[in-house]
Formats: C-alpha cells, sequence, structure tokens
C-alpha cells in the first residue's frame, strides 16, 4: 500500500473511527462490562467522537477507550498517518521528521512517536524465540571511552541479542534488550521472557550462555570468535546487530541511554514483519488499539 493509497482509505476521522471499530469489535458492538449486544450511539456536547452506550447497563464505552489513543486531542487521521510513516519506513521516522511531516508542534509530534514506540515494545514481549539461535551481546553508546578496548571489557553499554533461524539458515526473528550487565542473573531473567526452552543455540562459548542453556535445558553449539568459521556462523547476528546500530545512529543520531530500549524495539518490531511490506502499517494500528494508555513520559 502507497502513501496515497492509505490516505484514500482513511481520509478522516471518521474512516479511521470505524476501522478501529470494526478491529475491535468484529462481529459487532460488545459492552466492556456486562458483555451485552445492543448499544445506542450517543454524541456528546464537546465532543467530536460519539460513545456507545449500552442497552443493557448504561456503560458507555468509545473505539479509543483503554488504547493508546485514549483521550488523545490528536485527530485519527493524524494519528494513523504517523503510524504508517513509522512503520514502512525501515529506517524509522524520528520525532523531528514526523513533526516536519505532519505540521505538528515537536512536542505532540514527539509524544505520538513515543507512544507507537510503546505499542510496538508491547506486542514484541508477546512473542518468545525458539528453535535454532544465535545470541551474543553488543555495545552501544558511541566511542569507547577505554584505549583499545573492544567487546566484552569495553565501557559501552552491553545489550543481548537473539536471532531465530529457519531449518535452511535465513533468519525469522529477534530480539534486543539493553541490559545493565551481563551477570548471570541478568542474562538469565531476560533470555527467561524471550526465548523457549529446549531449543538449539549457537553462543561464542561465554560462560553465562552455556548456564542459561543448561537451564532452558537447549543444546549448545560453541564456536569460538577466534575461530575461521565465526564470521560465517554468526552471519546474521552480527547483521542484526549492525544493522540496528546504523538505524539508532542515522535515525536518532545515536542519542539516548533513557529511550534505548524504545529504539531497539521499534527496530525489533519491524525486522519481524519484514516479509509484511506495506500490510505493516495496518498491524502497527491493531498493535496500538490493544496497547494500554500510557502516561505521558517525560
Amino acid at each position: 500500500m502507497t502513501l496515497l493509497e492509505w490516505h484514500d482509505k482513511f481520509p478522516d476521522d471518521e474512516a479511521c473511527r470505524q476501522y478501529l471499530f470494526d478491529q475491535r469489535w468484529p462481529n459487532g458492538f460488545v459492552c466492556p462490562k456486562c458483555q451485552g449486544t445492543k448499544y445506542w450511539t450517543v454524541q456528546r456536547s464537546g465532543r467530536t467522537a460519539p460513545v456507545y452506550e449500552c442497552a443493557a447497563c448504561g456503560h458507555q464505552a468509545s473505539v479509543t477507550a483503554g488504547t493508546i489513543f485514549h483521550r488523545t486531542k490528536v485527530a485519527l487521521r493524524v494519528w494513523f498517518m504517523a503510524i504508517f510513516l513509522i512503520a514502512v519506513d525501515k529506517g524509522g521516522k524520528s520525532a523531528f521528521a514526523l513533526s516536519r511531516e505532519l505540521g505538528l508542534p515537536y512536542v505532540t509530534a514527539w509524544l505520538l512517536h513515543h507512544k507507537i514506540q510503546q505499542a510496538m515494545t508491547e506486542r514484541n514481549s508477546r512473542y518468545q524465540l525458539g528453535g535454532l539461535l544465535e545470541l551474543d551481546d553488543a555495545y552501544f553508546g558511541g566511542i569507547s571511552h577505554g584505549p583499545g578496548k573492544r567487546g566484552r571489557g569495553t565501557d559501552q553499554d552491553p545489550v543481548m541479542v537473539g536471532v531465530s533461524l529457519t531449518e535452511k539458515g535465513h533468519p525469522q526473528y529477534a530480539f534486543l534488550e539493553a541490559v545493565p550487565d551481563l551477570q548471570d542473573e541478568t542474562v538469565k531473567a531476560v533470555l527467561e521472557r524471550r526465548v523457549e526452552d529446549q531449543g538449539v543455540w549457537r553462543t561464542d562459548g561465554a560462560p553465562v550462555y552455556a548456564s542459561a542453556a543448561q537451564e532452558h535445558k537447549a543444546e549448545p553449539k560453541v564456536t569460538l570468535s577466534t575461530d575461521p568459521q565465526a564470521a560465517e556462523v554468526f552471519h546474521w547476528i552480527n547483521t542484526v546487530i549492525s544493522n540496528a546500530k546504523a538505524f539508532i545512529d542515522g535515525t536518532y543520531h545515536g542519542r539516548g541511554r533513557a529511550r534505548r530500549q524504545l529504539y531497539l524495539e521499534e527496530f525489533t518490531y519491524r525486522f519481524n514483519r519484514w516479509h509484511m511490506g506495506t500490510r505493516i502499517a495496518e498491524r502497527l494500528v491493531l498493535a496500538c488499539l490493544t496497547s494500554k494508555p500510557h502516561p505521558y513520559a517525560t
């Protein structure tokens, strides 16, 4: 779907609202309080968006209540356009770019961008990697201050990375998680959330991954970093790390430890859905619709 086709599909707030209604209640309205299906549409004073009142219990609901769009003052068509721009551009869109292209104040564009990243994060958290995995750690944060330090031992910030592969060795899905350290407890907590049991793990032999593999009943496949075939074995995880760094440096200019995990989640969300093409935009609308409201961040 092109930008023009997206605009034609969602030309105004009513089209966006109807789409959200159909996605939220695909079989017709269902009261979130009593599960009743009969309702009246109520147009309240001072509101442009209608609410739906349950005929059985009188509870009022809207298509945006309890979602990323909850109580938004930004037009839904603007939200939809921001979602499309962020979803389909593999390089992403910064808040500054959204502000410029959508004619929004920077603070408004930043807030939309932040909340969309939060929806991506929630959706990513629903899945675990399984099967054949490459696991490693990378280091983000610009130039290391330590003379000649690289890899483990640098004073840059560690990020755990995992990539699942098909039987033919093609990449499927990934995760990237910024961590405070690479101690046993930290690594195992991440893998507990991110990885299924009983897979095959390709690692460089770091003791922390060997210990975690034992707990996950995974089969370890060790290739030392000094092995001549290491670059070939870890080709895809190295590619993911390189692309993630290029994304953060290119779109966000490497800024900010505070929001680094959100940048990593944004990269991961698109990477895991690259095969969808521009259909990823509609999936991101759904992710926003099923994500809980997020507070204004500082």
